[in-house]
C-alpha cells in the first residue's frame, strides 16, 4: 500500500506561531518570528522521530504529535474558559482546565483505537490538507502588512533624515534628561470637578521640589503612540504620515517611537540613551546603548505572547507561576520594576537621556491606593477608554486608587534622582493623554473630550529658568523649548493643538482644541469612592 506523506505536524506547528505573528505582525519585529519558530519545530520534529522509533509507525505518528500540539496550545480555549467564569482562575480550577484540555485527546491517540481504523491513511489526507488550508489566511495576512508596513517605514525613514537641527557648538553643560510618561495621567482639575478626587497633595508636592507644573497643559493626540511619536520628534504627524490614508497599521508609529529626533540629537552631543522596559510592546525600545530588560532569558513579548496561548498561561494564571507571559501579574512587575530601576540610574555615568513609559494609571487597574496587587475576574486586558470592560464607576475607582499608589512610587523615584544626581538634571513628568472613563476611542463624540486630553504636565529644570513655559503647554513643544533653552537649537515652540484620531484609524486627524478644552457634559460625576 503506498504510504501517504505525514506532513501536518509542521505545517500545524507553523500555523500555531505565524498565525499569533500574524494578528502583531504591525508592530512585532519580524525577526522575533524566526526564533520561537525554529524551537517549535525542531522540537516537533524530534518528538514525531522519537513516537516513529517507538511505535514504527508513521501516520500514527504524526497524529499523536498534531494532537499533542493541539493540547499544548489549549490556553486558547481556557481564554474562553476565564470568560465564562472566574472559577477557572482559582488553583483547582486550573487543574480541573488541564485535566478538561488532557483527558478527550489522551483516549483520542490510543493506539487501540488508530488500529482500528480500516482506513487510517485518510485521516493523514485530511490533516495535511487541514494544516495547509489553515496557513492560507495568516500567511496571507503577514505577508500583506509586512509589504504595506515596509513601504510605509522606509517612507517614515526619509522624512526622519530630513529632521536637520544642529546644536550649539558652544554647550557649557549637559544634564541628565529623564522623560517620565504616566500613560493616562489626567490634570488635576478635571479630576477634581468630574472624578470627584482631589490630587493637589501631589501636585504640591513636585512645586515644592521645585518643579513648573502647567495647570492648563493638553495632549496632542488621545492615543500613546501618537503622542510619545509627535513630543520627540518635535512636531505633528501629518507631514510624517502624509498619505497613509485609513488604515490601522502601527508599524510606522513604533518607527518613529524607536528613532526619534530627539534621540539623536541628544546622541550626536554624547548622551547615552537609557530605556526601561515598558509593559506595552511598543514602547520597548530595546536598541537603546542601555535597555534595562526585565525578561528572563531574553524571551520578548512575542514569545510571551506565544507562552500565553499554551498551557503555560493556566499555569500563570492558576498556579502563580512565574513565567514571562502576559498576565496581570506581569503587568505588575513592569511598572515597580520600571519604578526602582529609575531610583538606580542617576548613579550611572553620564550624560544620559532616559525614557521610561509607567503604562499606570492607565487600566488595567491592579493596585489598590496602597500598593496591594489586584487580580482582575476578567482575563488580561490593557483597553482603554470605550474598549474597557467595566462600567464607567469602575474605572473611575480603579483609576484614582491606582493613582494614588503611582503618586507614592513617583514621590520616591523624583526624591531619588534629585538626591543622587550628580549634576541638576531635567526631569519631566507628563502623562501621554487623560483617562477615559467616559471617551470614546472608536469615533469622534466630544461629550467628554476634556477628560482625554487634559493631562499632567511637569517640568524641573537645574537652574529653575522656567520663563519660557506657561499653563498650556503640550507635548509637542516639551523638547522644543528644552533644546532651544539649554542646547541652543534653533526652534520656534509651535501653536498647541489637539487632533482627534480612532483607534482603528490612527493616521486620520480631526481638530478638536476647542472641544478638547470645554468642560464635560457627562451625567455621573464625583463617583470615587476612597
Amino acid at each position: 500500500m503506498k504510504r501517504t506523506l505525514v506532513f501536518h505536524p509542521f505545517s500545524f506547528a507553523f500555523y500555531l506561531v505565524l498565525g499569533v505573528y500574524s494578528q502583531n505582525a504591525s508592530q512585532v519585529p519580524l525577526d522575533w518570528l524566526i526564533r520561537p519558530l525554529l524551537i517549535l519545530l525542531a522540537s516537533t520534529l524530534l518528538f514525531y522521530l522519537f513516537l516513529v522509533r517507538a511505535t514504527n509507525n508513521l501516520e500514527y505518528s504524526g497524529f499523536v504529535c498534531t494532537v499533542s500540539l493541539i493540547w499544548l496550545f489549549s490556553g486558547h480555549l481556557y481564554r474562553y474558559l476565564l470568560d465564562w467564569s472566574s472559577f477557572w482562575r482559582t488553583l483547582f480550577g486550573g487543574v480541573c482546565a488541564i485535566v478538561l484540555f488532557t483527558i478527550p485527546l489522551v483516549l483520542l491517540v490510543r493506539r487501540r483505537v488508530w488500529e482500528k481504523l480500516s482506513r487510517p491513511q485518510i485521516i493523514t489526507t485530511f490533516l495535511n490538507a487541514a494544516s495547509v488550508f489553515l496557513l492560507v489566511v495568516p500567511v496571507w495576512l503577514t505577508v500583506s502588512t509586512l509589504y504595506r508596513s515596509h513601504a510605509q517605514v522606509r517612507q517614515i525613514r526619509e522624512r526622519e533624515a530630513q529632521v536637520d537641527l544642529p546644536l550649539s557648538a558652544s554647550i557649557q553643560s549637559t544634564p541628565d534628561i529623564y522623560l517620565i510618561i504616566l500613560d493616562g495621567y489626567g490634570r488635576v482639575d478635571f479630576l477634581k470637578d468630574v472624578y470627584g478626587y482631589d490630587n493637589s497633595q501631589f501636585i504640591d508636592f513636585l512645586e515644592k521640589k521645585g518643579f513648573y507644573v502647567a495647570e492648563k497643559a493638553t495632549s496632542n493626540y488621545p492615543q500613546t503612540e501618537l503622542s510619545i511619536s509627535s513630543s520627540l520628534n518635535l512636531d505633528y504627524l501629518d507631514g510624517f504620515v502624509a498619505g497613509f490614508g485609513d488604515t490601522s497599521d502601527r508599524s510606522p508609529l513604533r518607527e518613529l517611537l524607536q528613532h526619534t529626533a530627539v534621540r539623536r540629537l541628544l546622541e550626536g552631543q554624547g548622551y547615552r540613551f537609557v530605556a526601561l522596559p515598558s509593559a506595552s510592546l511598543f514602547a520597548q525600545i530595546r536598541d537603546a546603548d542601555l535597555y534595562f530588560d526585565l525578561s528572563q532569558g531574553d524571551i520578548n513579548e512575542f514569545e510571551g505572547l506565544l507562552l500565553s496561548s499554551t498551557l503555560a498561561g493556566v499555569a500563570v494564571e492558576s498556579f502563580g507561576i512565574n513565567l514571562p507571559v502576559q498576565s496581570y501579574e506581569l503587568h505588575r512587575r513592569y511598572i515597580l520594576y520600571s519604578l526602582d530601576k529609575l531610583m538606580d540610574v542617576p548613579d550611572l555615568p553620564g550624560p544620559k537621556f532616559v525614557f521610561a513609559h509607567i503604562m499606570s494609571p492607565h487600566p488595567p487597574f491592579i493596585f489598590d491606593r496602597d500598593g496591594n496587587f489586584i487580580t482582575p475576574t476578567r482575563p488580561y486586558s490593557t483597553w482603554d477608554a470605550s474598549l474597557f470592560p467595566g462600567s464607567e464607576s469602575e474605572y473611575q475607582n480603579g483609576y484614582i486608587g491606582q493613582m494614588i499608589f503611582l503618586n507614592g512610587r513617583i514621590m520616591d523615584v523624583v526624591s531619588a534622582i534629585l538626591e543622587q544626581s550628580a549634576n541638576p538634571p531635567i526631569i519631566i513628568i507628563q502623562g501621554d493623554h487623560g483617562p477615559g472613563a467616559y471617551y470614546n476611542t472608536l469615533e469622534l463624540d466630544d461629550k467628554c473630550l476634556n477628560e482625554r486630553y487634559s493631562i499632567l504636565n511637569a517640568y524641573y529644570f537645574p537652574d529653575g529658568d522656567y520663563h519660557l513655559l506657561y499653563p498650556s503647554i503640550s507635548p509637542v513643544n516639551t523638547f522644543r523649548l528644552i533644546l532651544r533653552q539649554y542646547f541652543g537649537a534653533n526652534l520656534d515652540l509651535l501653536e498647541d493643538r489637539s487632533y482627534f484620531a480612532g483607534w482603528l484609524s490612527p493616521y486620520v486627524f480631526t481638530d478638536i482644541t476647542e472641544q478638547a478644552r470645554s468642560a464635560c457634559d457627562v451625567s455621573a460625576r464625583n463617583t470615587f469612592q476612597p
